[in-house]
């Protein structure tokens, strides 16, 4: 069970690990036997992150704090559904969130950090954005 704990952080680090630019072009989608299955956007993406593929490696490793990762398969097929497939996992995760009970304290903090932003309009994002750090801190 923690072995595949480990492998799921190893997919949803991903994005984080590759930096913005990268994760806009691929999507890693599972993990089996130390093997991460990534679908990128082109061949060209696909060839590019294949020479950076030991260095993306060793950079998953030490995000995930463990050596999870041995491997890295990249496609160029399946990228649109990959990312639909994506976008709705984080839809669903968001939502889980939500279940997750805050303690008074959790919500005051953010209240009192919040307070202190110059638009009605961020501090609303700073409080969302703290209240869903302590709810996945907890989650």
């Amino acid at each position: 069970m923690r072995q595949k704990l480990f492998e799921h952080k190893a997919v949803t680090k991903w994005d984080e690990v590759v930096g913005p630019q990268v994760a806009a072009s691929s999507v890693a989608e599972r993990i089996r036997d130390g093997v991460l299955y990534v679908c990128c956007k082109s061949s060209m993406w696909s060839n590019e992150l294949t020479l950076l593929k030991d260095d993306i490696v060793n950079r998953l490793n030490k995000a995930i704090g463990k050596k999870v990762v041995i491997e890295i398969r990249f496609t160029t097929r399946g990228f649109a559904k990959a990312r639909q497939r994506q976008k709705e996992e984080l839809s669903a995760g968001s939502n889980m969130l939500e279940a997750v009970p805050v303690d008074e304290a959790d919500v005051e903090l953010a209240n009192e950090v919040a307070s202190s932003a110059p638009s009605d309009e961020l501090a609303e994002k700073i409080k969302r954005a703290i209240i869903s750090g302590k709810q996945r801190e907890k989650g």
